[in-house]
């Protein structure tokens, strides 16, 4: 686009708003930001995360601004643009980045789709900050680039956080929800930036700072434990993140040890600043680097009520800028010479980050299998006319995805987008499959490729099984059609197809809870229990040293095939995102989370034997469901502890089950104990997934005898005395139970064998 097309007037308001501190941000038009990013270009792109891509703006003056656009997507609330927007423009503070501008432009195209001309709505939404060059705090704490920072920089840096965060709270009424080094920006001179306030919540004036809000998100490492068992939103919660990040700057590494005492981590801190050469500018520092560890500890407290605010962190930091005490002495007191191996491991352990952005770390989900795909070995027999890696045959089973035909959907939450659909697709001959559709995320080809093929070549009867994938780019574009909106959403980039085989008798939630929960017969609940810990063993087991790890195991994730069989299901993201996965993690609370361990959203990175424990205690919360009849919500502890307290002797089962034969209830103290085992607090307890199939077998041991060597129950006519499923359901990793009304059919048996 040449300069004479669009107003010189325009260029010059942008240049006299970004040149003017002072100067209110404007709304601002698309070919404005076309012209200054090159027509966003890839070689102006400087970030890309879940949820936007950001560019370089370059005007004519030579200033620079940082141009933020969201991805275009279906299940988008214009709500979340206007409040990031409306949040933004109340703010001016030195340690929080300025708003420029924005812009929201939709526009409508005619487009030929399938041989017919449809009219498809193409949203495109923008805010403009300030350019801070020296990118995200995130990438100043880690090892390579720590020591380049002496104390005062640290310091600096630590108060100008502070600083923003009080300006937040206490003058403009306002929680950030995402605090953490990610959202942090390092201006000039080391001057911090709170950044990217797409989760922030304004209270009214005069509303309390400790309000609770609903849908608690943020990112998982970060989150106190209000949040992540309650879903309760505070300014108390941006306290916690703000401890964790305080932790992470002063220590230099990105993955933070949960335990470890501030008389700990200054002795580690020393040792780790001689060996790099740096312990000169921090010697005569104690005092203040000890009370900025203590206040990072309080701000980490379990109980809300016992964190400080930001005004109390300023007035500490203030406290110790009077103290002039040379402590070279209560460095080296009680620092023994002694082996620095224990302080090595520490800082050679992965720092890969569970569920967020590392590009340059492993893969947390496993070892990435290096086998390029080989069609030949494909082990599903189709149909001549079906060929599941064909788009347009994807298309016609599912009515061109028609909205009608979700059955499931991954990755929602209010004000955000969705990640993927799952479409009901119907086969010739009148069988089924379940096709998910990837919307929110796009996977690198080669590794949607490869981890696709080694899907469909997982092959175990309690496992969900892959017919196929498709990867599609010859359009560049998909149409979205989303119930509830007019027109078709045009999303940019390729099609990226899972297909499964479809599962018609809902999941293993529907049974567990609601109507006719108590009607399963402690048979059909053995089975299950064996069914689903067998699935994830062969996860775990993996093929050629390839294991999956779930990470969001939950009865949602275990769908029932005709025969009432449990299959796992939902393990494809965990591989596909593991190294795409956005920087702001935004997952719905009373959901798949509420199986997860505590020790997971602290864990910002770690090895593949602790990634396993995570699926271990989901597993083990299942069975306790399963078992117990009694629902997994909220605290985990408080139920943990009741089923301990309560459950360990045979009077509470045998009036649960009141005619089972001993046997029988020597199964279920069995299976209990077992639940229990999983759901330690402490990861390097729990069994492995071996260990339980072993016990399923032969017997737990448990205080120097055998609670039970089980006999297998014998199978009985019928479903077992399951009843039907009060909703049945086909989720492929979703949250959403949509209602169906397919019979059940044998074809999968035929259309899964091998050739």
């Amino acid at each position: 686009m040449d300069q004479p097309e669009l107003e010189v007037s325009e260029i010059d308001e942008l240049e006299r708003i970004v040149g003017d501190a002072g100067a209110k941000a404007r709304r601002l038009k698309l070919s404005l930001l076309e012209h200054i990013t090159n027509g966003f270009s890839n070689k102006s792109e400087i970030d890309r995360g879940g949820f936007a891509v950001v560019y370089l703006g370059v005007l004519p003056s030579g200033l620079h601004i940082a141009v933020k656009k969201f991805y275009s997507m279906p299940g988008w609330d214009e709500s979340a643009f206007e409040n990031e927007i409306s949040i933004i423009m109340k703010v001016a503070h030195e340690n929080i980045v300025r708003l420029i501008g924005y812009c929201d432009h939709t526009n409508h195209e005619q487009m030929e789709y399938n041989g017919e001309l449809v009219l498809a709505e193409y949203r495109q939404r923008f805010i403009c900050t300030e350019y801070i060059p020296n990118g995200i705090l995130a990438t100043h704490i880690t090892d390579e680039f720590h020591p380049r920072l002496d104390w005062d920089q640290h310091y600096q840096i630590l108060k100008g956080i502070c600083r923003g965060l009080f300006h937040l709270h206490h003058k403009v009424h306002i929680f950030h929800g995402d605090i953490k080094p990610g959202n942090i920006l390092i201006g000039d001179n080391f001057v911090p930036k709170i950044y990217d306030f797409g989760l922030s919540r304004s209270l009214c004036e005069g509303e309390p700072l400790n309000y609770d809000g609903e849908n608690a998100c943020g990112t998982l490492a970060y989150m106190p434990p209000e949040m992540l068992e309650y879903g309760r939103w505070s300014t108390k919660s941006d306290i916690y993140a703000l401890g964790v990040t305080i932790t992470e700057l002063l220590t230099g590494k990105r993955r933070w040890h949960r335990g470890l005492t501030v008389e700990r981590e200054l002795k580690e801190l020393r040792k780790r600043l001689v060996r790099k050469g740096v312990f000169l500018s921090w010697e005569n520092k104690y005092h203040q680097v000890r009370t900025c560890l203590e206040i990072a500890h309080t701000c980490m407290e379990n109980d809300p009520e016992k964190r400080p605010t930001a005004l109390d962190i300023i007035q500490s930091l203030d406290r110790t800028e009077s103290v002039n005490c040379s402590a070279q002495l209560l460095w080296q007191s009680g620092d023994e010479e002694s082996d620095t191996s224990d302080t090595e491991a520490l800082e050679t352990e992965t720092t890969t980050e569970i569920l967020e952005e590392n590009p340059d770390s492993p893969d947390m989900t496993g070892e990435t299998c290096t086998q390029e795909p080989d069609k030949s070995e494909l082990v599903i027999e189709l149909p001549a006319s079906v060929d599941l890696s064909d788009l347009k045959v994807l298309e016609k089973i599912t009515d061109d995805f028609s909205h009608e035909r979700i059955v499931g959907k991954d990755g929602t939450f209010k004000g955000f987008q969705h990640k993927a659909f799952v479409y009901k697709g119907d086969i010739p001959r009148g069988e089924i499959i379940a096709v998910k559709r990837l919307i929110g995320v796009e996977i690198p080809v080669e590794k949607f490729k490869r981890e696709a093929h080694e899907f469909t070549r997982l092959d175990h009867m309690n496992i969900v099984k892959v017919a196929g994938y498709c990867h599609d780019q010859s359009r560049r574009h998909k149409l979205v059609h989303f119930k509830g909106e007019p027109l078709p959403q045009l999303i940019k980039g390729a099609e990226q197809l899972l297909c499964y085989e479809y599962m018609h008798n809902g999941s293993l939630h529907d049974y567990l809870i609601g109507h006719g929960s108590r009607q399963i017969d402690w048979e059909m609940r053995y089975k299950l229990i064996k069914g689903t810990c067998a699935g994830l063993h062969y996860l775990h087991k993996g093929r050629e040293n390839c294991p999956i790890f779930h990470l969001n195991l939950s009865p949602s994730n275990v769908l029932l095939d005709e025969n009432y069989i449990p299959r796992i299901t939902g393990f494809d993201f965990s591989k596909l995102i593991g190294e795409k996965n956005t920087k702001s993690v935004v997952l719905k609370l009373n959901g798949p989370i509420a199986y997860l361990p505590p020790d997971f959203f602290h864990s910002k990175g770690t090895d593949l034997k602790y990634l396993a424990t995570v699926d271990i205690y989901s597993l083990g919360l299942i069975i306790l469901e399963i078992a117990t009849q009694q629902e997994i919500k909220g605290n985990h502890g408080v139920l943990i502890k009741s089923i301990e307290e309560n459950w360990r002797e045979d009077s509470q089962i045998t009036r649960l089950y009141t005619s089972l034969e001993a046997d029988e209830l020597r199964q279920v103290k069995m299976c209990i104990h077992i639940g229990l085992r999983c759901v330690q607090s402490k990861p390097e307890k729990r069994p492995t997934a071996e260990d339980i199939k072993l016990w399923l077998k032969e017997g737990i041991k448990e205080g120097g005898g055998v609670v039970s060597r089980p006999t297998v129950p014998v199978p009985r006519t019928g479903p077992g005395g399951v009843p039907r499923s009060p909703v049945p359901t086909n989720i492929t990793h979703a949250d959403d139970r949509i209602q169906g009304n397919e019979k059940p059919a044998g074809f999968m048996r035929r259309f899964f064998r091998r050739k």
